[in-house]
């Protein structure tokens, strides 16, 4: 396996950690300063993450799906648009988006562990020029690698050292 895959894998991993981070977070609902930091933390450790691991599956051979099945929270779409539910369609509609959009949901009360209300960032939403905006999870994005990619990924990897 070439260096470049190598290093993909290894920040892909590192980034899918730090969008865990951000996802499974709650954010002051009325604090703007946080808010402003934590979509633009979000917009970036997405779209690095999701040129890394777009990057690195491209060693894997035929067209193996992950899911994306694992929510953080509970949300539904707020307005139209489609839910991705695989990993390989929501990393390309990140890395080819011409609209990218952090979602934060506002938790209930009894959720929330912020006085004055919480929010959280439950999906993204990414259009392209051949696809209409669309919703991704973040947190099942990073679930899906960590859980379901890199695995087969690192098993790649060894099958090239010996």
């Amino acid at each position: 396996m070439d260096p470049i895959t190598r290093h993909s894998i290894s920040r892909a991993a590192e980034e899918a950690v730090v969008l865990w981070a951000l996802a499974s977070a709650q954010y002051p609902e009325r604090h703007q300063l946080i808010l402003n930091a934590a979509q633009v933390a979000a917009v970036e450790t997405i779209s690095s993450f999701a040129l890394n691991a777009r990057r690195a599956m491209e060693v894997l051979t035929g067209q193996k799906r992950f899911r994306l099945n694992a929510p953080r929270w509970q949300w539904a779409p707020t307005v139209g648009g489609e839910i991705v539910c695989d990993l390989r369609d929501g990393l390309n509609r990140i890395i080819h988006a011409q609209a990218l959009e952090i979602g934060f949901t506002a938790l209930p009360k009894n959720v929330a562990v912020i006085d004055g209300g919480a929010v959280v960032v439950p999906y993204i939403r990414a259009a392209t020029d051949r696809r209409q905006l669309a919703f991704i999870d973040p947190f099942a994005l990073a679930h899906a690698f960590l859980y379901q990619a890199l695995p087969v990924l690192e098993n790649t990897q060894h099958e090239h050292i010996q």
